[in-house]
């Protein structure tokens, strides 16, 4: 049915519009306040604040000394030795010294029959191994398991750019919804004041009133709900950065010009870089290391063979102990019998090394499985941002057209308001589309080995390219 505007109407249409920008303007004055900062912003300030990140470089630093244990094994090793002693003696030659007559018969024997005596000595040891295998073995393992700790290092740097964008998109698309639904609402208040005047001119009934007042009540709800998800969005963000993020306005107010297209390549070339994804290498890492450990356990039945050197220079009260020498030795070990322990720890190491394969290939399969997924994710989303694109555009055709019959006194302003309604709807669904879509190619990159801090940036450029 068709409504005429009389002055009263559009005396109310004029107001309720004036109101509804003066909010708007409102709106986006508190959103531009503050510093705004993109997705890299983000991740700069996670870097230094995140206790995840420093527990993981922090055991990565740690990690790192374990091949200069295992090689220190096959380098010289030097030790010096100081002794200090005090004896109480009771032997023969205490219990019977010389005798004036022995003394003079013999004047170069030497008198040892102090009963209390002291010496000291000091030696110097220097020893180097010249076949020990075990001790090679070991080194080995120790240089994997250094590269597999600079492979869980990267790793772990990779999750927090995952776990940073998730949080900013997360708060993104809750600010999104708060700002929207504010929209929705203001257009759904005016509605009701429109349905209201109408009933009172006569114009309209009563149940749509009650209906219009319906709506406008559920977004009430809507917008109680959406505020609560975004303080909690936005204090996850900040646990991870350890600040307060704010987000730039014209990205809150204008994500639904954001359609990006950002899968390339084919499924078969994305599963064939999973055999770079951090964790996977980290996988491999161990296994090696673990397999060279069981070789080096294997190898204790082996004989090693040392060299050493020694210098020992001694002085005491005991002419006859007092002394000085160099000695040189090559020491040849033969493990015989050590109670079955060198077998046991070769059972222990190869059984290890079994399960680290097993891991190995448990970790790769479950990888493989999540590129596919993230894939199939991403071509999914992205028909779907597509196919809300093209709903979006009928919308806004449907408005323009709704507002043009209204300025020319052929439809109602209520139809317009609806309109507006449903494409506030439409906007809504595609914010929570982009942020699945976006979601889907970061697992994607991850789970390849692909993510970094440039992810971010093409992130930074698409939204501020987009939204302005």
């Amino acid at each position: 049915m068709r409504v005429p505007f009389t002055p009263q109407l559009l005396a109310l249409m004029i107001g309720s519009s004036l109101a509804s920008a003066s909010m708007a303007e409102v709106v986006e004055t508190a959103q531009v306040d503050g510093k705004a900062q993109g997705f890299s912003g983000a991740l700069t300030l996670a870097k230094q604040h995140d206790p995840e990140l420093k527990y993981a470089y922090h055991t990565f630093k740690a990690e790192q000394e374990t091949d200069d244990i295992s090689r220190a094994n096959l380098l010289p090793n030097v030790s010096l030795t100081s002794t200090y002693r005090y004896s109480d003696i009771d032997d023969y030659y205490t219990s019977n010294p010389l005798s004036d007559a022995e003394r003079a018969a013999r004047p170069d024997l030497v008198e040892r029959s102090e009963q209390t005596q002291d010496d000291y000595s000091f030696q110097l040891n220097v020893q180097q191994s010249l076949i020990n295998v075990g001790a090679w073995k070991a080194y080995s393992s120790s240089k994997e398991a250094v590269r597999q700790s600079g492979f869980t290092y990267t790793r772990a740097e990779q999750e927090l750019i995952y776990r940073v964008s998730e949080a900013y998109l997360k708060a993104l698309q809750a600010a999104q919804r708060v700002y929207i639904t504010q929209e929705k609402l203001e257009s759904l208040q005016l509605k009701v004041d429109q349905s209201t005047r109408m009933n009172e001119l006569g114009v309209g009934g009563r149940l749509n009133v009650l209906r219009a007042r319906s709506s406008r009540d559920v977004a009430k709800s809507d917008l109680l709900q959406a505020q609560s998800q975004l303080d909690d969005a936005q204090t996850a963000l900040e646990n991870i950065t350890g600040e307060a993020i704010e987000l730039p306005a014209n990205w809150v107010q204008n994500s639904h010009r954001v359609l990006p297209n950002l899968l390339t390549g084919e499924r078969e070339d994305w599963l064939q870089q999973v055999a770079d994804n951090a964790q996977v290498l980290a996988e491999m890492s161990n296994v090696r290391a673990k397999e060279l450990e069981a070789e080096a356990s294997t190898s204790q039945h082996l004989p090693t063979l040392n060299f050493q050197l020694t210098y020992l220079d001694r002085n005491s009260d005991d002419p006859y102990v007092e002394s000085s020498r160099y000695i040189a030795a090559i020491n040849l070990e033969v493990p015989i019998y050590s109670g079955g322990k060198t077998s046991a720890q070769s059972r222990q190491a190869e059984a290890s090394y079994n399960a680290a394969q097993v891991r190995y290939e448990k970790i790769l399969s479950d990888k493989q499985q999540a590129v596919k997924l993230a894939y199939s994710q991403l071509n999914s989303f992205h028909e779907r941002l597509q196919a809300i694109e093209e709903s979006r555009k009928s919308s806004q055709a449907y408005l323009e057209a709704a507002e043009r019959q209204a300025d020319l006194s052929l439809g109602s302003q209520v139809d317009v308001l609806e309109a507006r309604t449903d494409l506030y709807d439409v906007r809504l669904e595609f914010a929570k589309t982009l942020t699945d879509y976006l979601l889907a190619d970061l697992n994607l990159l991850l789970e390849t080995g692909r993510l970094n801090d440039e992810t971010l940036d093409r992130f930074d450029q698409l939204f501020t390219a987009k939204t302005l």
